[in-house]
């Protein structure tokens, strides 16, 4: 099934599996920041080594400072965004600035007191500018870029609920458009099978009842999102018009003109429905002689067209145009819309002498034909 989940959910795989742990970056960014301010600090002493560096070991002490950053800042970082790292929000992400810069006399005194505890060896106690400057910087270094990140799953989180959003009412609205099947062609075909039993005509009442069946079987078992091969679409319409054929009896006539190899073209699934509904209901049913319903359907290079014609009264003067009035018309419209954006269409138009034709286009796609979802979003 083609839910809203896919839509939104449809993704480039590696990279969008680490930005959906917020927790695997967050934290890897903390144990990565120290290790570089571990880095840089060894760097350093490197370039001006200590006198007698043999008296005491500089590189456990350094272990062990840069090691009570990472913890304080650690506790810091679980107690503003969650284990997790899931917590985030304007607030929280100054907190996280505004509380590494707290910890700088924490960290200053494990500054002092590392070297007493490892190798008794006891300095004097720098200013706490002086020290800020020194090491202290990293602090809200590491702030802000924890404040950063925080912010920026923050805004993803927020794409995705409005996708997501946008998603379920694309599904919505499609599903809705689906669904509107015509009542009164149900109301009227069972009522036409309800006096084909009363006038004994059985085998046309049974005829007309699997006909119905097999029509609705397939209407229900689409999903609204998903794309339909144009032959099984065709024929769904034909077991429609078998339907209205034995209502009507000769007063419907029916041709179908298909252009051969397009069988696995794709199109939304019952988006004929409504076109056809309306061409029985303005053109065969108010006429006593009835009429033709002609369907065709062609490739015009990267385009499939389909049109429906009829030899009816046509359409009022106000309803001519692309935007006509009327359900059936504006719900086969819209669905084009929803899936294919500008580059599909449906224009209704009179013939001459008389008749209406509906002109549907949209991209011919045959590479996977069948049920496959329609794009959402196009």
């Amino acid at each position: 099934m083609a839910s809203a989940d896919s839509a939104v959910d449809r993704a480039p795989s590696a990279a969008q599996g680490l930005l959906d742990h917020p927790a695997w970056v967050r934290w890897g960014a903390h144990a990565a920041f120290w290790l570089i301010y571990f880095a840089v600090r060894t760097a350093a002493a490197t370039a001006e080594p200590p006198p007698a560096m043999s008296d005491f070991p500089y590189l456990t002490n350094r272990v062990a400072v840069v090691a009570s950053y990472a913890v304080l800042t650690g506790v810091l970082f679980a107690l503003v965004a969650g284990l997790r790292a899931d917590k985030s929000s304007w607030p929280r992400n100054m907190a996280l600035v505004v509380g590494a810069i707290a910890l700088a006399p924490l960290t200053q005194i494990s500054e002092q007191m590392w070297p007493i505890w490892i190798g008794e060896w006891q300095q004097d106690r720098a200013p706490f500018v002086s020290y800020f400057f020194q090491f202290g910087w990293a602090l809200p270094l590491w702030g802000l870029t924890q404040a950063l990140l925080g912010y920026h799953f923050e805004t993803m989180a927020q794409q995705r609920a409005v996708a997501r959003a946008q998603a379920l009412a694309y599904d919505a609205q499609l599903r809705m458009l689906h669904y509107q099947i015509n009542p009164h062609f149900l109301f009227n075909t069972l009522n036409a099978i309800s006096t084909l039993v009363l006038e004994n005509r059985n085998a046309q009442a049974e005829s007309m009842l699997m006909k119905l069946a097999g029509f609705l079987r397939y209407s229900l078992d689409r999903q609204p999102t998903e794309m339909a091969a144009l032959s099984a679409e065709l024929e769904a319409q034909r077991k429609y018009l078998a339907i209205e054929q034995t209502r009507f009896e000769d007063k419907l006539k029916v041709t179908f003109n298909i252009e051969a190899g397009l069988e696995n073209a794709r199109l939304p699934s019952l988006i004929l429905q409504p076109i056809l509904e309306n061409a029985i209901k303005y053109a065969i049913t108010p006429r006593t002689d009835g009429g033709i319903i002609e369907v065709s359907a062609f490739r015009d290079g990267n385009i499939l067209k389909i049109f429906i014609e009829d030899d009816g009264p046509g359409l009022p003067a106000q309803d001519v145009g692309p935007r006509r009035r009327g359900v059936g018309l504006a719900n086969a419209r819209e669905r084009l819309e929803l899936i294919y954006g500008n580059r599909a269409g449906l224009h209704a138009r009179n013939r001459e002498p008389n008749g209406c034709r509906v002109d549907i286009w949209l991209p011919l796609e045959e590479e996977r034909a069948g049920r496959t979802p329609a794009p959402a979003f196009s």
